[in-house]
């Protein structure tokens, strides 16, 4: 059996032999097959360390976090005791779009395992081709098991596609966030929503709507997204910007585009890559870098994270902020019930003109 060989650009070469490691060092190397013309040491035990760039890491972070149990436990504290700057809206609904594969489910599960302080294993969860889930399904989140519910609940439903036959369609996905579909409705490819399908919502109110649109992103695929499926996030967009309503970017699987992050999560503000990873997702969807949050979901560990519970409770938090900015400047505080009411007179009318715009 021919001896096998390694080479590095430095001139240092490894070659098994006999069951016996060689090591050499050549100043005139060539990769490829080479034959080591001088063996100078026999080793009996090998070990081969893969060192990490140092230029992958920034000398500070460009986002401050503390990362610390006192954090994670103020902004547990933060959320459990959010107050709207709209009394008059009980819950916000934040609704998740994204590709096959981005995460969506597994957020809405790590983001429940974390206030449980345990790992949440929900039924919804799987894969397939063309994404697991097919139903529109909100998912209210609870300040603890069986506890009261907190002020954010989250909308998961079919994955978006690079056009109209392949998920999603542009058209149902308005539907959504202008809360004409009713809860468990079972989304069919090129059949779009209409008003004749059983508990369609024909004049929803403000509480029915979706106040904030999270578009989720792989941070390992954000690179190599067809471009027709950038079309379709800009579209989306630019249609949801029309209708006033908050959107933010969640970059999952941050920890899979870099080797530092993924083991220590700590460094994922340090991290070159990770930082160009997000501003390609911003760029995508059409959004600034600050409207980017990056995320580790809980996919393979069985107990809770500090580092992970802080960037999740961070977007939590980012949510209801976002909400409240929207609403900043179309109401006063407190909210007037006939506040309330023309706003939703209001969106009724652009639902039923086709309008988006003011």
């Amino acid at each position: 059996m021919e001896p096998l060989l390694t080479s590095s650009s430095t001139g240092f070469n490894l070659k098994q032999a006999d069951g016996c490691w060689y090591e050499s060092f050549c100043s005139d190397v060539v990769h490829g097959k080479i034959r080591l013309e001088d063996d100078n040491v026999c080793c009996k035990d090998v070990e081969l360390h893969r060192v990490q760039d140092v230029g992958d890491i920034l000398p500070s972070p460009w986002r401050e976090v503390s990362w610390c149990n006192t954090t994670t436990e103020n902004l547990r504290k933060d959320f459990v005791s959010y107050n709207m700057l709209l009394e008059s809206l009980p819950r916000v609904k934040a609704l998740l779009l994204g590709p096959v594969g981005s995460g969506k489910s597994s957020f809405i599960s790590s983001i429940r395992s974390t206030m449980y302080n345990r790992i949440v294993h929900l039924p919804s969860i799987g894969t397939a081709v063309e994404g697991f889930t097919q139903k529109m399904t909100t998912y209210d989140i609870r300040v603890n098991q069986r506890g009261p519910q907190s002020v954010l609940s989250f909308c998961d439903v079919m994955a978006i596609g690079d056009d109209d036959s392949a998920g999603l369609s542009f058209s149902d996905a308005l539907a959504v966030i202008k809360g004409h579909i009713p809860e468990g409705y079972k989304f069919q490819r090129g059949v779009p929503v209409s008003d004749t399908v059983s508990g369609y919502i024909a004049n929803p109110t403000l509480n029915e709507q979706i106040h904030c649109v999270l578009f989720v992103l792989d941070a390992s695929k954000v690179t190599s997204y067809p471009s027709s499926l950038e079309s379709t996030l800009r579209k989306l967009h630019s249609a949801i910007s029309d209708m006033r309503i908050a959107q933010l970017i969640l970059l999952t699987h941050v920890d899979q585009v870099c080797l530092a992050v993924q083991k220590d999560l700590q460094d994922v503000y340090s991290s070159r890559a990770v930082q160009d990873k997000m501003q390609k997702a911003g760029e995508l969807v059409g959004l600034p870098l600050s409207y980017v949050l990056p995320v580790k979901n809980y996919v393979s560990r069985l107990t809770v994270d500090s580092s992970t519970d802080i960037l999740l409770l961070s977007v939590v938090m980012s949510i209801l902020q976002a909400v409240d900015d929207t609403f900043e400047d179309q109401y006063s505080n407190p909210v007037l019930k006939s506040d309330l009411d023309n706003f939703q007179k209001k969106c009724v009318l652009k639902t039923c003109s086709g309008n988006y715009n003011e």
